[in-house]
């Protein structure tokens, strides 16, 4: 799945990603995703957004 991501407070060398638990458009082919980490609780979000391939 697209937009995992880790959580800062309990990162380590082998931290596994996280799927968000929510997903909301904010705009022509972006996203914020929220996400909660399972360990320690935390809350965050992260925005995510298109990008044209020859740009890259």
């Amino acid at each position: 799945m697209p937009y995992l991501d880790t959580c800062n407070r309990c990162l380590t060398a082998d931290s596994p990603a996280i799927a968000p638990i929510k997903i909301t458009p904010s705009g022509p082919g972006a996203i914020v995703a929220t996400y909660r980490c399972l360990t320690c609780g935390d809350t965050w979000t992260c925005g995510w957004s298109a990008q044209d391939e020859d740009a890259a």
